[in-house]
């Protein structure tokens, strides 16, 4: 292309072109005329933002190039919109122009399951989790030789929404380096185990131990976010005495891991029980994870202890760790512990580690619910703060023995119904049964083990069947007149209720979207799912009909699978009313005229939508948001369905 001349301002370039070195070869009258190659040859200052097309999604994909499924969310970081990505083929690029052999760092907001990254040629660096609160995720790295770079956002496990991307020039991975040495480990969680719990490993005592039968089973290290390791040191049980058969995968998701140190012929050296060391070609990584296929004895893998090695900073880096938690308390419930602290007032906090016997997990709000646990069985919590340099706090404990409410005494689901003849059930072979007073526990529709609950199941299967008019699966219940004649309708005049006591207890394994409560309208008015309460990953909120009524509206972002919850949903003359509690006063307080702290509000409104319709119904039960095309090849796994617990639930109309 032929050269042009730029023809600038003088009293506004002038300095700035001195200062850049340009020589300007003539001046008139009020103009500059300068070579438009000595402009782009003007190097840009280090910790200068590089210019992005559409960071923040405002302009939707303008500047991106999208991969589905993916969508805009209106839930955002900053702004008014997100990029929302829902399946393991869902992701978003865009190239960018760099300077060659320059340091970069890469940042942008990540709300649940999510990775960002960057190809610098062959090279691809990127870091991720799943995050219950919008946070900054930050890489860095040398573009080398290359002049352009990709950088992409992309699906982690589940869904997640990302927005605010940053590419600035400086730090890097070119830098000053850092020293090798052992690095914090955030939690620790395995495959299955017999009693010897995966947090032995890093108790520092080599009398206990994580130990799994059977090939394949492994333990998985999160170091809490991405680092640059190098090798790692295994103690195993028995390591005198025969040989251990592994492999080392480390990667940025626990769905993206890679071997880095492959012993599953060679094993262990089968003569010490103190620490081995494997080295390996540095990778940056958080997860870290040991496959086991037995030893030389058996099919047995146990471990001892485990510590990871790599980069533990740069000059000048940050050693310093943060504070405790205080105030850690615990509550007990059924099955469950939920804890509650304040977390540390470091600027540089980034999120606590939580242990217990029987598994660990990570927290960065000051509260976490524990389930799946034993009653009548003491456990002790111990809670780590970690800052963003990987420094760990003393640790904090408490001990806590969750207590069943003594269960109930249903022996089919009709005996927890106030009315079994108000209700029809859809089953996930698309079948209905009208007649469930007395109707016997089936595979998709029964009472829980503690005779206190019906419980909703819908399992991924290949030979599923579907409600007419959708493409998903369903364990539900569909109102009735109260008589049971005939199909209930009626339209948004007076005031009508539902109530639900509830938990979700399992997602699909890819597409883990679940709709438990609904009110249905009109479908050939463009009603259809008037509002449901829809739970996608651990992102509860309410949903109009696809957003097609009005933008979705958040309840929680960090909802843990299991929770026990409480929702209303009340109609007055078109006005549309939420209440949700998970402290199990919601009933009480409402039939005392006093819930209204338990209200989910939309600005400075008690109501969420103001509309109109007529043929409206409730539902209660499980309508999973998934189906055998969207699970794959995880389809007809027996762990892959969808799970909602009702304990209570009644109707009104006036």
């Amino acid at each position: 292309m032929k050269n042009t001349i730029k023809t600038l301002r003088k009293g506004v370039l002038a300095s700035f072109l001195a200062l850049s070195g340009i020589w300007v070869s003539s001046c008139q009258e009020e103009e500059l005329k300068i070579d438009s190659n000595e402009i782009q040859n003007v190097k840009m200052a280090a910790g200068d933002n590089v210019n992005l097309s559409n960071p923040g999604f405002e302009s939707s994909w303008s500047g991106w190039d999208d991969t589905d499924p993916s969508a805009l969310s209106s839930d955002s970081h900053s702004g008014s919109k997100s990029a929302k990505i829902t399946g393991s083929s869902g992701k978003f690029e865009q190239s960018v122009s760099v300077s060659a052999h320059t340091n970069y760092t890469l940042s942008a907001y990540i709300l649940e399951h999510g990775t960002i990254g960057v190809q610098v040629g062959s090279s691809d660096f990127n870091d991720g989790g799943d995050y219950n609160d919008w946070t900054q995720v930050t890489l860095s790295f040398n573009s080398g030789s290359s002049t352009s770079v990709t950088i992409y956002g992309k699906y982690n496990g589940g869904t997640g929404r990302f927005d605010d991307f940053v590419l600035t020039e400086g730090s890097g991975s070119g830098g000053s380096g850092g020293t090798n040495g052992k690095l914090s480990i955030s939690s620790v969680s395995a495959s299955t185990n017999d009693g010897n719990v995966p947090a032995n490993t890093l108790d520092g005592n080599l009398g206990t131990r994580w130990s799994a039968n059977g090939s394949g089973q492994y333990i998985t290290y999160d170091l809490g976010s991405s680092k640059s390791i190098s090798s790692m040191k295994i103690t195993w049980y028995k390591g005198d005495q025969r040989n251990s058969y592994f492999k080392i995968r480390a990667g940025a998701s626990t769905s993206t891991l890679s071997d880095v140190y492959n012993a599953q012929s060679s094993g262990s050296s089968g003569n010490t029980t103190s620490l081995e060391t494997y080295d390996f070609d540095a990778i940056n990584a958080r997860y870290v994870r040991i496959t086991g296929f037995g030893n030389s004895s058996n099919s047995w893998n146990s471990v001892t202890e485990a510590e990871i090695w790599g980069t533990t900073g740069g000059s000048g880096g940050d050693i310093t760790p943060p504070g405790s938690v205080s105030g850690l308390s615990a509550t007990t419930g059924n099955g469950q512990v939920s804890l509650s602290w304040t977390n540390p007032s470091d600027s540089d906090f980034d999120h606590v580690s939580i242990s217990y016997n029987g598994g660990s997990t990570t927290s960065t709000s000051g509260s976490k619910t524990i389930t799946g646990l034993t009653n009548g069985t003491s456990y002790t919590f111990t809670v780590v703060a970690y800052d963003n340099s990987g420094n760990a706090s003393s640790s904090k404990s408490v001990s806590a023995t969750p207590q069943g409410s003594g269960g109930g005494s249903a022996d089919v689901p009709s005996d927890l119904m106030a009315n079994c003849n108000q209700w029809k059930i859809t089953y996930p072979d698309g079948s209905e049964d009208k007649t469930l007073c007395g109707e016997d526990n089936n595979e998709f529709y029964f009472v829980s083990a503690n005779q206190d609950a019906i419980v909703f199941r819908v399992p991924i299967r290949s030979n599923n069947g579907s409600t007419p008019n959708s493409d998903y699966i369903r364990s539900e219940l569909r109102e009735r007149k109260e008589d049971g004649s005939a199909d209930i309708y009626w339209t948004t005049t007076g005031q009508h209720v539902v109530y639900s006591k509830q938990a979700i207890t399992h997602l699909p394994i890819n597409k883990d979207h679940l709709v438990a409560t609904q009110i249905h309208g009109n479908k050939s008015d463009g009603i259809d799912d008037a509002m449901v309460l829809r739970l996608e990953g651990s992102h509860l909120f309410l949903s109009f009909n696809g957003g097609q009524l009005r933008s979705d509206l958040t309840i929680k972002t960090n909802y843990t699978l299991g929770t026990q919850h409480e929702v209303i949903f009340e109609i007055i003359n078109g006005k549309h009313y939420c209440y949700y509690s998970e402290d199990g006063n919601l009933a009480n307080a409402y039939n005392s005229g006093n819930a209204s702290s338990y209200l989910v509000k939309d600005g400075g409104n008690d109501y969420v939508m103001d509309i109109d319709y007529d043929e409206t119904y409730f539902k209660i039960g499980n309508y999973t948001q998934s189906n055998p095309d969207r699970e794959g090849s995880d389809t007809d796994d027996p762990d892959n369905y969808g799970e909602v617990y009702v304990y209570d639930f009644w109707v009104s109309h006036n």
